[in-house]
């Protein structure tokens, strides 16, 4: 049995998943990660770059052990009817495991032009799904949630993070369509990334239309460089991690002064960054643990000078609120230099372990610059480091295009 179908079958409820919020990805990248120990094994060892991932992986498990507040493993009894597994760092692993297991299944696979269509035809059905909510949004929003203003806002959120996949998905849908079905493909192409651009406008997903422009600028990297294109694309990655806290604190130095013409919200970022900086001079080397920073509950009362320039209902507003909004600067504040030192090598390595752009077809090489340069501006602006639903979404993107890759490679031979 070929794993093309099983990662087809996926695809199917990605539009369901990301419409409901995107919680979901995880266990559909757990059902199909375990799937493929069936049908395509991972070759072993894994290449270098991901057993340094996994290094990072266990040094963010051993951090969760000096981390303020830490959830025990396991918790409750089946008897009793509360058993749970509290650790955050077992559902990293899980998530690592399984997204390693469908990404080396997916090099394995045999080429799979139907499930490569189906695949392709998901993602399409959730571009069309967040387009129209431009004109119906508000019907969809009180049929499914109702009139309580909690479940409005529950709404709100989940047509966020569903703006959010899409930014992950459009990557890999747009260069296929820009190049593979001329001549109504560039049309195509440019109608959904314009409706995108439109909703996440409209409803402002900052962070997925934030995504968009970073898709191009790495497809325009790749363009101009075909040869060294990912190197400087992934270094240039890992660079921004290992040098994050220095790159922030000039950029909040920079808008200082400024600040005050600002949103409200962006200068509730640049102060939640500057707390963040901050923290780490604490425990500069090891981090504070993994998930620290969610325990990080000072509110702008704290800080009256800061508090002054906000309206009074800001003042119970946490200035860390569950997590820094920079997945960078988290992995510094909570695995500390040893965590973005590994991290940043794990990029380093996928830099030297790619095919040269210009030996992948151009739909592939495309789609997997455009997907690093949204992945990276998700990454930077929207959800904590530990959210299992990106990370799943991501790996679920990556195998795709890995089984794209092997299907057009068989079509061209």
């Amino acid at each position: 049995m070929s794993f093309g179908p099983i990662l087809a079958a996926a695809f199917v409820l990605w539009p369901v998943m990301a419409v409901l919020g995107g919680q979901g990805f995880a266990p559909l990248l757990g059902v199909t990660g375990l799937a493929a120990l069936a049908v395509a094994r991972p070759r072993m060892p894994p290449a270098p770059f991901a057993l340094i991932g996994f290094g990072f992986i266990a040094w963010a498990t051993i951090s969760e052990a000096w981390a303020p507040g830490h959830r025990p493993i396991i918790s409750g009894s089946f008897l009793d009817g509360d058993f749970a597994v509290g650790a955050r760092s077992v559902s990293a692993i899980l998530l690592a495991l399984t997204g390693a297991l469908a990404i080396g299944a997916a090099l394995r696979a045999r080429p799979a032009p139907r499930a490569s269509g189906v695949i392709a035809g998901a993602l399409g059905l959730h571009g069309f799904f967040v387009i129209s909510t431009i004109f119906l949004s508000g019907w969809v929003l009180s049929f499914v949630y109702g009139d309580d203003a909690s479940r409005l806002n529950e709404g709100v959120q989940n047509l966020g993070r569903s703006a959010n996949a899409l930014a992950l998905g459009l990557p890999l849908l747009l260069p296929m369509l820009a190049l593979r079905m001329r001549p109504a493909g560039p049309v195509l192409a440019v109608l959904l990334a314009g409706g995108a651009a439109a909703a996440f406008v409209l409803f402002g997903y900052d962070s997925a239309l934030v995504a968009l422009v970073g898709m191009g600028i790495a497809i325009g990297l790749v363009a101009l460089l075909p040869r060294i294109g990912f190197r400087w694309l992934f270094g240039g990655l890992a660079g921004y991690i290992a040098a994050a806290p220095v790159l922030f604190a000039v950029l909040i130095r920079a808008l200082d002064p400024v600040a005050q013409h600002l949103p409200d919200s962006f200068r509730s970022r640049l102060w939640s960054w500057e707390t963040v900086i901050g923290r780490m001079s604490d425990a500069p080397f090891i981090g504070h643990g993994l998930n620290a920073a969610r325990t990080w509950r000072e509110t702008y009362s704290s800080r009256p000078d800061w508090l002054a320039q906000l309206p009074d209902f800001w003042k119970d507003y946490p200035i860390v609120p569950g997590h820094p909004h920079n997945m960078a600067l988290q992995i510094w504040a909570e695995t500390g230099m040893v965590g973005a030192v590994l991290a940043a090598l794990c990029l380093v390595g996928l830099a030297f372990h790619l095919p040269r752009p210009n030996e992948l077809r151009p739909e592939i090489r495309f789609a997997v610059a455009g997907l690093a340069g949204a992945a990276a501006s998700v990454f930077s602006f929207a959800y904590s480091f530990w959210n299992e639903g990106f990370w799943a979404a991501l790996a679920l993107a990556a195998a795709a295009l890995v089984l794209w890759n092997r299907t057009l490679q068989e079509e061209a031979e």
